[in-house]
């Protein structure tokens, strides 16, 4: 075999010609089992690559087989290979599918399956004796460990740490934490100028199968960051002896280099800590001195893009929803800076939101002059840019100081209460060129169209995981703790949520104040003093727990909305200053809006959580970022209460049941949200996960029982009976599929709730009506805007041209489409589709003639109908604003045919989109060629339904690399076998659409495009193993999801 230039190794060979540059190093005896095995493993590692590449895994696993019986090892594996992880005793497994006892392993934070804590956390638990040896140690570290080391404790598993005072970066608190549990003895290296950048983890078993991690995370909040973290996990084995040499240098420091940690140290240690701490923040101060300018955040920079885009389109209304926190303030400042109005007017419910605002508009423009108030104590009518409080706006004596257009660009803080009558004042009399809405929680409008204000131009939003990802927020450490103080089978249930009265009586019990101050006692919190937050159901909840908090010598007290908005302000300055004895607030929901307390850094969800709206908006209220805020600790109390597994749905990013996807949630859950962004860290106890694993693996999200549970919760969530515009913005909306695949309307789905308004029986008494909106909303989420656009040509003209329809397609998406071939042949294709008449119905919406369609005149009278025709126009609003979203509305300026990639497809989707001649529901085959196009198929996991032929071996490589094995057919001579090969000279194009399952809930699931493949390489006959390349790699929380 001919060898490539450069450096080589290897072990020397007789009768073996070497080149003249060559030194030969003797092997001593001691070396003999690390050479040896080295050089087998490296041959015999290349062997089984080559034929599991090609396709020959039996071989593979036959030859392995073979070898292992040469050396007296008589095995025969179970195929296909698994490992298998066991415990022999009576010990619970790691739940995690990642964690792996004999394999190497990279931890960079770069993915779920690498997460440096959790990895940490399961060999722990599997560990009979640890050793850490770190440069630093902080509590943000050592509280994410208090799980593992409390199980380790209760068995008596050994822990010895190694810590260093260098830099003073190691904290006391941490110390002090370590010290209380009595199976960890705790050494320190005492220099604080000797560098000591040592980090390795040993862990020991009595099975022999040790393993060490070494590289560069210590015990601290930046390991856990997604940033520039390296760790080796190695196994202990004979040939590659790192635990060993490892474990002697660790010992070698343990007795040479350290000292014990007792109180004396301590002492000395925080006295050196707080004289260090003063000196660090008097450097702080001289170094602001020196700021530069403040810039746009990613996140930021594309809003503002957004909103340029959006007016060079000819808009001039908008919204942004973004979560608490982001900075939408500053969003704001930036885009004024931008474009440099002559006057401006921001307007807020509250004075103290505006005088924030000023000075944030003065940071970013260093503008200190032209800013004023306008409230009811405050008037700078001479300013150019007014912030105004909306109730001293509106009243007329005011309005009438300006000029309808007296502004070229007004802002509406908290735009959700834009529906207020206030506000409408305000809005009906102004005329600004520009109008801007700022909202976090579009899901609790206030009234019905909010967002039909700015014409549903949502030109950005930033979501709670987005904001995390974009480390906008401080990071949680969130732990799910056990909670069998009460017994929630024992409270009473009325439709389907817990009755307050009986809830509270089991609530409120002296042995579960216990238990929750123990678990405070034991988790702590980051910095000196506790600014807590603790979430009750009522007003009796959050008196009793402050009564009883009081009484254990804490101070504490409760807020309600009964309470004041000054006396809410004063008890908030009591709890953030440093000084006050205050330390924690009870309160019931006042928090959920406009209410900030920056400086929280404990949460306490002391209630069942009935909604992933719910979940999201109390965590939110502790990830405002401070300066000296490391990350906010969040301590949920959960016990066998029916609605467990909505925590999962809100953390793991499907934060509403639109999808529901049991799969992921069940990932999710069994690795703890490893793939939480920026920083954030979730502990679920094995009982917490277990329960919550029940819950999800017994819903079944298509039964009456649930569908209904959903609706009110959704109800609640929003205050008002939903409508279908609810659906659009509401982050946490239920799933508008399940309910539409089961009553075939919105409106059928209102009336099996028994919540019909006046409309919905008008729409429900009109047959052809309910038909129309049963086939409209059929369709949502649509792929093609055409059959709509049609639709709402016909509001202006009973007889519809290709050219009419291409305007509204214009219009509707500010687009200027030069190429329109394939725009008129889809328009077409549309217009045949509504012509034909629907599956076991006589109606169809009109009929074609020479590419006009001409809608029946039935359907000219309900479009025009005073109550019907808005009806039916919101419902083709709806889907052309979801197509809008969910799409890349830029491939519409294509010359061909652009498919969005990561949208879901279904077959008979892509036989209308590829223009095919097949009848809908035809396509049935995993490959599928239509003109110059192959569409390759794959289900990931076959149902156990499906016939062995068709269990084809298909899966990801990494994120870029996909291994598929085609028909049974397929060969490397066929026709179809070449043109796979060769596509690119021949000009084909591969488009690869996967799917997890065939079905969930009863529903079947339509396939997610990946986009064009080129192809690598492939092996086999009747099939072929085929490596295809993806254009785009596959996003890594979607990767995830599909490896699975």
């Amino acid at each position: 075999m001919t060898k490539n230039s450069g450096f080589h190794e290897e072990l020397q060979e007789k009768h073996k010609l070497y080149p003249v540059e060559h030194r030969f190093q003797p092997v001593l005896p001691k070396e003999y089992t690390e050479i040896l095995t080295l050089h087998i493993a490296k041959q015999f590692g290349e062997k089984i690559k080559t034929l599991v590449h090609h396709g020959e895994y039996h071989q593979a696993v036959e030859l392995t087989q073979k070898v292992s019986s040469d050396l007296g090892n008589d095995t025969a594996f179970a195929t296909p290979l698994s490992s298998v992880l066991y415990h022999l005793g009576d010990l619970d497994l790691p739940v995690s599918e990642h964690f792996s006892l004999s394999r190497l392993n990279l931890l960079g934070n770069h993915r779920a399956d690498d997460n440096f804590f959790k990895t940490l956390k399961n060999e722990m638990l599997t560990a009979d004796r640890v050793d850490f040896m770190v440069s630093f140690t902080r509590w943000s570290g050592v509280q994410l460990l208090i799980p593992p080391l409390q199980e380790l404790n209760k068995r008596n598993v050994p822990v010895r740490i190694i810590t260093s005072t260098y830099m003073g970066i190691t904290e006391p608190k941490a110390l002090k934490q370590l010290m209380q549990f009595q199976n960890v003895t705790l050494r320190i290296v005492n220099d604080y100028r000797q560098s000591f950048h040592t980090k390795a983890y040993l862990f020991e078993r009595q099975s022999g199968q040790h393993s060490v991690i070494i590289g560069s995370s210590n015990l601290s909040q930046s390991a856990l960051t997604t940033g520039y973290e390296l760790n080796a996990r190695i196994p202990d084995t004979k040939y590659l002896p790192i635990f060993q040499q490892t474990k002697d240098v660790f010992n070698k420091v343990w007795l040479e280099k350290t000292q014990p940690v007792d109180d004396q140290f301590l002492k000395a240690y925080e006295e050196f800590q707080t004289a260090n701490h003063k000196i660090s923040a008097s450097l702080v101060s001289q170094n602001s001195l020196y700021q530069t300018k403040i810039q746009p955040n990613a996140m930021q920079e594309i809003a503002l893009k957004n909103l340029k885009k959006t007016r060079e389109q000819g808009e001039e209304r908008a919204v942004i929803i973004a979560a608490t926190g982001t900075g939408k303030t500053y969003l704001a400042a930036f885009d004024f800076s931008e474009y440099q109005p002559k006057k401006y007017l921001f307007i807020a419910h509250r004075e103290e939101l505006l005088t924030k605002a000023i000075e944030t508009f003065k940071k970013v423009t260093n503008d200190h002059d032209n800013f004023g108030l306008l409230t009811g104590s405050k008037k700078e009518w001479n300013k150019r840019f007014l912030f105004s409080t909306v109730q001293t706006l509106y009243k007329e004596e005011t309005l009438k100081r300006f000029a309808s257009d007296e502004f070229d660009y007004i802002v509406i803080d908290e735009f959700h209460h834009a529906e207020a009558s206030t506000y409408q004042s305000v809005l009906n009399y102004f005329k600004p060129k520009f109008l801007l809405g700022l909202t976090a929680t579009p899901e609790r409008l206030d009234g019905k169209d909010v967002l039909e204000i700015c014409n549903h131009n949502v030109v950005y939003e930033i979501r709670l995981r987005d904001a995390l990802e974009a480390e906008l927020l401080a990071p949680f450490h969130y732990f799910g703790i056990p909670d069998h103080t009460i017994d929630y089978d024992k409270v009473k249930i009325t439709n389907g949520v817990y009755d307050e009265r009986s809830l509270v009586s089991h609530l409120k019990n002296h042995e579960r104040v216990d238990y929750v101050i123990k678990m405070i006692n034991m988790y702590g919190f980051h910095g000196e003093k506790m600014c807590g937050l603790g979430f009750c159901t009522n007003i009796e909840h959050a008196q009793y727990m402050s009564q009883e908090f009081n009484q254990l010598g804490f101070h504490t007290t409760y807020l309600t909305g009964q309470d004041s908005s000054a006396q809410r302000q004063k008890v908030i300055r009591e709890l953030e200053d440093p000084h006050h004895s205050l330390e924690l607030i009870f309160t019931v929901d006042i928090f959920n809006e406009g209410i900030d307390i920056p400086k929280l850094n404990l949460l306490l969800f002391l209630r069942p959580t009935e909604s992933p709206t719910i979940f999201i908006q109390q965590l939110g209220r502790g990830l405002r970022k401070t300066d000296d805020k490391e990350f906010v600790t969040v301590l949920d109390f959960i016990g066998n209460y029916q609605k467990s597994f909505v925590i999962p749905l809100a953390l793991s990013g499907q934060t509403s049941q639109k999808s529901f996807d049991k799969d992921s949630l069940r990932v999710a859950v069994t690795h703890e949200f490893a793939d939480l962004p920026g920083g954030s860290y979730v502990d679920l106890s094995s009982v917490t996960k277990k329960e919550i694993l029940h819950k999800i693996d017994s819903i079944k999200l298509n039964s009456v029982a649930m569908l209904k549970t959903l609706y009110y919760q959704f109800k609640r969530d929003i205050g008002r009976s939903p409508e279908l515009l609810d659906f659009l913005y509401s982050d946490q909306a239920p799933g508008l599929t399940f309910f539409i695949k089961k009553y075939k309307s919105w409106v059928e789905t209102k009336r099996r709730m028994d919540d019909l308004h006046s409309l919905d029986k008008i729409i429900l008494n009109d047959s052809l009506v309910l038909k129309m909106v049963s086939w409209l909303e059929q369709q949502f989420p649509i792929k093609w805007p055409y059959d709509l656009l049609v639709l709402q040509c016909g509001y202006n003209t009973k007889r519809i041209t290709v050219d009419d329809v291409k305007k509204s397609l214009e219009d509707t998406f500010h687009l200027q489409i030069k190429n329109t071939n394939i725009h008129d042949n889809l328009i077409k294709r549309s217009m045949e589709r509504l012509a034909k008449p629907l599956k076991k119905q006589q109606w169809s919406f009109g009929t074609v003639e020479e590419s006009t369609f001409i809608l029946q005149s039935d359907i000219i009278e309900r479009l025009c109908h005073p109550q019907f025709g808005p009806y039916i126009k919101e419902r083709i609003q709806y889907g052309l604003t979801e197509f809008r979203r969910l799409n890349n509305i830029e491939a519409l300026l294509s010359s061909e045919l652009q498919l969005t990639l990561f949208q879901t497809y279904t077959r008979n989707e892509l036989i209308h989109l590829f223009q095919s001649t097949d009848q809908e529901g035809t396509w049935r085959e995993g490959v599928k060629r239509v003109n110059n196009n192959y569409l390759i198929f794959i289900t990931l996991n076959k149902s156990e339904k499906v016939e062995d032929h068709l269990l084809y071996k298909d899966y990801f490589i990494d994120p870029y690399h996909f291994h598929w094995q085609s028909p049974n057919q397929t060969s490397h001579h066929s026709n179809v076998g070449q043109n796979f090969i060769n596509h690119r000279q021949r000009e084909y194009n591969i488009h690869l659409f996967v799917r997890k399952f065939n079905e969930m809930h009863d529903i079947t699931l339509p396939f997610i495009y990946l986009g064009k493949v080129d192809y690598v390489s492939s092996n086999g006959d009747k099939p072929m193993n085929v490596i295809w390349k993806l254009h785009q790699p596959v996003p890594e929380n979607l990767y995830v999801d599909l490896i699975n």
